[in-house]
């Protein structure tokens, strides 16, 4: 009853919050942004039900205001934009499910005041659950990503930002299908004045070293924090190639896995001193807690954003935050998730 409380206390602040910030600002009296080969950006929270009980057991299905939805927009036409999303179900009973979703969106922009989008593409999961003898499995599956979005702007979120109310739909094959319901903000950009000319001097023109990486999907006294380091050439539109070497930090005698890396990237410029980057691509690790000598080849999924803080005297450097998801071919068990902070260089 207490968990029941909270929760209906929590969704009321919400509530409230929302109504507070709406009726404090006036709307945008220009019509929304229609950027052509424009950037993208959102960041939206919430909670929903995650049909992972077949009973009505709805304290088992609930989110519990765990539910988020980070995206980078890309436009192609002016009504029509691909986003790069990194989606988290929340947390319902035994399924802590994320993944990496790409979208083609239709933007129906036809009010002054509103607009509508309404998108649908492939989504790669990652469940964290036990199975019925208590073994953690890290379940990869294919699925289908929808979502619809109300958009309206607001004056004090600066030119192009504006409130947004999402609905997403996650849809899995023969396993919990999901709803979230989500508020936050988003941004249009014209980031015509931010596109990066590399260095053509030199093959490699940027580096990046992760001084922590922790695993958040698994836990326990023996975890380690880790390390890796990535070089990378970046062309001018917008692509990078990078390679580098991984140590992921131990947990609980499972894993000791480190190994080399490859990627490919696209970056999408977001604003004055901001940038996403999406990666994937391969990882030739050893594992010494399966074999200490032999490699075996991962994959690897990286969302992040980096941010340029322009300090005098320090021409290029930026900090970036990242989650890396390691998905181990041969089984569930040994998946990882590592949230990356990283020192980077652009030269």
């Amino acid at each position: 009853m207490n968990g029941c409380t909270l929760n209906y206390n929590m969704y009321k602040f919400l509530l409230s919050s929302s109504l507070i910030l709406f009726s404090s600002s006036s709307f945008a009296t220009e019509p929304l942004m229609k950027p052509e080969n424009n950037s993208y950006f959102s960041v939206t929270g919430g909670s929903g039900v995650s049909q992972v009980n077949e009973t009505d057991n709805r304290e088992d299905n609930r989110q519990h205001l765990r539910s988020f939805d980070i995206r980078f927009g890309q436009h192609f036409s002016p009504k029509w934009r691909i986003d790069l999303i990194h989606a988290n179900e929340g947390h319902p009973y035994n399924h802590h499910r994320d993944g990496f979703a790409v979208q083609a969106a239709y933007v129906f922009d036809a009010f002054e005041s509103f607009r509508l989008e309404v998108g649908t593409g492939p989504y790669l999961s990652f469940d964290t659950y036990n199975d019925a003898n208590g073994v953690e499995l890290n379940e990869k599956r294919l699925g289908l990503m929808s979502t619809a979005g109300f958009v309206f702007p607001v004056d004090f979120l600066g030119e192009n930002g504006h409130f947004k109310f999402q609905w997403n739909n996650y849809v899995m094959s023969a396993r919990p299908n999901a709803n979230s319901f989500l508020f936050g903000v988003g941004f249009d950009i014209d980031n015509s004045k931010f596109q990066y000319q590399p260095n053509r001097k030199s093959f490699f023109n940027e580096a990046w070293l992760s001084i922590i990486n922790a695993k958040n999907n698994h836990g326990g006294p023996d975890t380690t924090v880790g390390a890796s380091i990535d070089v990378a050439k970046r062309f001018d539109s917008n692509i990078a190639l990078s390679v580098g070497y991984i140590y992921e930090g131990g947990y609980n005698g499972a894993t000791d896995r480190q190994g080399f890396s490859a990627q490919v990237w696209k970056v999408v410029p977001l604003a004055s001193g901001f940038e996403g980057r999406l990666g994937i691509g391969g990882y030739f690790a050893n594992d010494k807690v399966e074999d200490k000598h032999g490699y075996d080849l991962k994959g690897l999924f990286t969302f992040g954003i980096n941010y340029y803080p322009e300090w005098e005297g320090y021409d290029g450097l930026y900090l970036g935050g990242s989650i890396t998801r390691v998905a181990d071919r041969k089984g569930y068990e040994d998946d990882a998730d590592l949230f990356r902070f990283s020192l980077g260089k652009k030269f």
